[in-house]
């Protein structure tokens, strides 16, 4: 396993001579979405103690519950959703290089390329615990100035930008195995991997800097 992150051309060459197993992609991409849960479900925490002024006593408690769970498992749905989404586009595309293979097998490596964000997920996690812990909540009555504030953590805050940041490096890991793992599952050249891969990849890269407000 270590192999793909290392020498991931050697690792597909080997690996693909088998019949296509989900199991372990499937489980490499759950374990990304559980942990990114757990950060989602400290940012649900925030929010909802943003709120605490407008939410009757009696439904505190059911509010938290709800939505600390429903963010984190929307995470894990969401990171199991991009799954396929990425595999989909990479297949289109590669299918546009008279790109060979089955979607199956697609899957098989794109679930594979997924380990890096097992890593920046983690240290997302902790950088986000980090902030909430020394961040102060404000009250606020309004659920559009809870909006203002989220969109101010993320635009301004450090931890936040260091968290955006590491996870842009890791994806491009990611995008590094990807190329090597659908040159050999659709049978591309290495640069029509790279432009299959590119595409989607800066794209997702593009949003995430619009979302830090640099492009804004």
């Amino acid at each position: 396993m270590f192999a793909v992150l290392i020498n991931p051309n050697a690792f597909f060459a080997a690996r693909l001579k088998d019949a296509v197993r989900l199991k372990v992609p499937l489980l490499i991409v759950l374990l990304s979405g559980l942990i990114s849960g757990f950060g989602a479900y400290i940012i649900a925490g925030v929010t909802i103690e943003m709120l605490r002024e407008v939410l009757p006593p009696e439904a505190q408690g059911i509010a938290a519950t709800v939505g600390e769970i429903g963010a984190f498992v929307g995470a894990v749905i969401v990171t199991l959703l991009m799954w396929v989404v990425f595999a989909a586009l990479f297949f289109g595309i590669s299918w546009l290089f008279k790109g060979t293979g089955t979607f199956k097998r697609t899957l098989e490596v794109v679930g594979y390329g997924y380990i890096p964000t097992i890593f920046s997920s983690i240290i997302g996690a902790v950088l986000i615990y980090q902030f909430v812990a020394t961040a102060q909540i404000p009250q606020v009555t309004d659920p559009a100035e809870m909006a203002e504030i989220v969109t101010r953590w993320i635009t301004e805050n450090p931890m936040m930008w260091l968290s955006s940041i590491i996870g842009i490096l890791f994806m491009l890991w990611s995008a590094n195995i990807w190329v090597f793992g659908l040159k050999h599952a659709r049978n591309l050249s290495t640069r029509n991997a790279v432009i299959t891969v590119a595409i989607p990849v800066l794209a997702y890269i593009a949003y995430t800097v619009w979302q830090l407000g640099v492009l804004s």
